[in-house]
């Protein structure tokens, strides 16, 4: 269940890039990340001011997403996500934390840590999964860092599970443990970027996602449990006494996040498993937006096909940011499903801004095919659904940065129920040999 594993994998099937010359880390290494997005994952065996190797564009295809996983579809993928966030399965404490991991006498400034464009505050590490417990309650989840020094980082957290259990740190009068996990399989960093009601350990949601292959162990300081194949632990304290400005940050829309004041991580110490393999997610990549997106796009699936028996297909656009966008397969059964998918899409994901429709017989992949559909079947005067003031994202640049109000459409480009003969599509009969 290590990084590297799955990296020797899919570097058996072809799908790895390896640099063999040293890289900076700054701007260099990214770009190479860049101009390979949507390809093979790229070893960087040497990059400059570290002694460790980096990693980067690990599940920069849904191919890969799928293998992670080890299913053969996205609905399989859907299940098994969705499944184990409703039946999580505690891991199995291997031993000692020391029998797999040793102190690295290092700062956290001496990790091959990213500076990836131009406009960023710093070098970010952008894979970090940030394990806290508090009260008898274990949250995991993927936030950035910005590094500061060699025992300081800055940590975006947002309005979620994490800052909760930092805000009831803070009304004791408290700083908050946790242990950073650097260079996990694919498995355990999609269970981070899920989002099980709070109290569900995602720890364990991994654990089921990998059939309870996840082995953990204990940090030696705070006693918390992290996989014992996980690259690098950072172990230590977000302080709530103490606030610095963190940003800005190319986010998933490629545009820069603003700068806020955010909790300091207040390292006090470092270990590494053996030959550790640091790992590196190109913000606004496909691979960053797989990871946030598939986990909403399996909770989408889940949640609409109870109320749409004709639901085929669905997908958290490349075009819209894994987020923002999504189009929606369906047979229909009544003429009412296509509004029915849109409000539905909405309500379980507040953050989408626009939703299109679209009958089975659409490739949910091409955009073409997309278009052509709200070309051919789209009547907006009938199809169009807009929702003036709504909860928007607040990765959406033109939603109110204060409020997060936005205005969000659904385009229903299915064809209607009665007179379907009309929009039938002109397809060439293939021709038998001989």
């Amino acid at each position: 269940m290590r990084l590297r594993d799955f990296v020797g994998e899919e570097e058996e099937r072809g799908e790895v890039l390896r640099v063999e010359s040293e890289v900076s880390p700054i701007y260099q290494a990214p770009l190479i990340l860049k101009r390979n997005d949507g390809g093979p994952i790229v070893v960087f065996e040497k990059v400059k001011g570290s002694e460790l190797k980096a990693v980067g564009n690990v599940l920069a295809s849904r191919k890969r997403l799928l293998d992670s996983l080890e299913v053969k579809t996205f609905e399989e993928a859907y299940s098994v996500i969705t499944e184990a966030m409703e039946k999580p399965l505690k891991p199995t404490i291997a031993g000692r934390f020391e029998e797999f991991y040793k102190r690295w006498n290092r700062g956290v400034d001496d990790l091959p840590v990213f500076k990836y464009y131009e406009g960023d505050a710093g070098r970010y590490i952008t894979s970090s999964i940030v394990i806290a417990e508090l009260e008898g309650i274990c949250n995991a989840s993927v936030h950035r860092l910005l590094v500061l020094n060699k025992s300081r980082a800055a940590i975006r957290i947002v309005p979620r599970h994490l800052h909760v259990l930092y805000k009831r740190a803070q009304e004791r009068n408290t700083h908050l443990p946790v242990a950073v996990v650097i260079g996990c399989h694919p498995s355990v960093m999609l269970a981070a970027a899920s989002s099980p009601p709070f109290g569900v350990n995602e720890i364990w949601v991994a654990n089921s996602i990998a059939k309870g292959r996840v082995k953990v162990a204990e940090t030696p300081h705070y006693g918390i449990q992290v996989p014992v194949d996980a690259e690098i632990v950072l172990e230590g304290r977000i302080r709530t006494d103490e606030l610095v400005d963190e940003g800005p940050f190319a986010d998933i829309t490629g545009t820069y996040d603003a700068i806020r004041k955010q909790p300091v991580l207040e390292v006090e110490a470092i270990y590494v498993n053996e030959d550790p393999l640091f790992q590196a997610v190109l913000p606004a990549s496909v691979e960053h937006r797989l990871l946030m997106g598939f986990p909403k796009e399996a909770e989408l699936w889940s949640s609409l096909r109870r109320v749409l028996p004709g639901l085929r297909a669905i997908r958290l656009t490349e075009g819209g940011c894994g987020w923002l966008h999504a189009v929606i397969a369906i047979d229909k059964v009544t003429e009412g499903d296509g509004k029915t998918a849109i409000m539905a899409a909405f309500g379980s994901h507040p953050s989408l801004k626009h939703v299109v429709v679209v009958d089975s017989d659409v490739n949910v992949d091409d955009p073409r095919d997309v278009e052509w559909a709200i070309a051919t079947r789209l009547q907006a005067d009938k199809g169009l659904v807009i929702v003036k003031s709504a909860r928007g994202s607040s990765l959406d640049p033109s939603a109110d940065p204060e409020t997060l109000l936005t205005c969000k459409v659904g385009l229903d480009a299915t064809k209607p129920l009665k007179r379907a003969e009309r929009f039938e599509r002109a397809r060439i009969p293939e021709m038998k040999a001989g």
